[in-house]
Parts: C-alpha cells; structure tokens; sequence
C-alpha cells in the first residue's frame, strides 16, 4: 500500500528528532514562542532571475520542526537562535518563508533562514523573558 509506505517514512522522521535534532529556540518580535525544540537542518537553494537578467543564487539554512513544537505558522523576520547564533526568517523575490517538510501529514515544516551574526546580544534580554 503506497500511502503507508509514506506513512511509515514521516513516522521515521518524526522520530529522527530524539536522536538528530538540535535544540533552537524561536522568537517573534522579541517575545520567545518556544525555547528548546529539537530542530533538523537543512538547506534550500534558489535560483531566480534578476530585473539585470542575470540569475541570482540564494542559499539559505533551514530548519525542521515539528509543527506541533512551533504550533505557529512562521512569519518573515522571525528569530531562530542555535549555539548562540542568530538565524532570520526569509526567502528571497517574495517566495514564502517556509513550507510543509511532510506533505502527507503536514507535521513537520521547513523554514527559510539566513545567518545573521551572533544571538548573545540580541537574545539576552527576549531569553530571560522566557524563563
């Protein structure tokens, strides 16, 4: 049976962050959503056309979250903070900021990020207003 056989892969994904994610903590508008999920990381690679014509490439660090861990829908400009680095919510030439990682269950999302220096300064005061 196909959707099992998909079943049976998002369960073993799901079950990848006990033993593969990396804890991160996700802020909005400097007010912490959630501190200390496991997240998964990847990368996304975008490619579009300029207004000069010529083809732009765009990296981006992405992170894996269950959707029941975030509970939110993530939003350009958003904070993720890992090891003390600071990482913003955002896709380039208007494509959207994250997708679903699992398309059968939408339990997992894959969020667009890019690096943005380190989170000691700028998450010090939103951290101890989490704890």
């Amino acid at each position: 049976m196909p959707g099992s056989f998909f079943l049976d892969g998002e369960a073993l994904l799901h079950s990848a962050f006990d033993f593969a994610g990396c804890r991160i903590s996700y802020s909005r508008n400097n007010s912490v959503l959630a501190h200390g999920i496991p997240a998964k990381l990847g990368r996304t690679v975008f490619r579009y056309d300029s207004p000069a014509g010529m083809t732009v490439r765009s990296e981006q660090r992405d992170f894996i979250l269950r959707f029941s861990d975030l509970n939110t829908e993530p939003v350009t400009g958003d904070e993720i903070v890992m090891d003390d680095q600071l990482f913003v919510v955002s896709a380039p030439n208007s494509e959207p900021c994250w997708k679903w990682h699992t398309r059968l269950t939408h339990s997992q999302i894959r969020i667009h990020t890019k690096a943005a220096g380190h989170a000691s300064s700028s998450s010090s005061s939103s951290s101890s207003s989490a704890r």
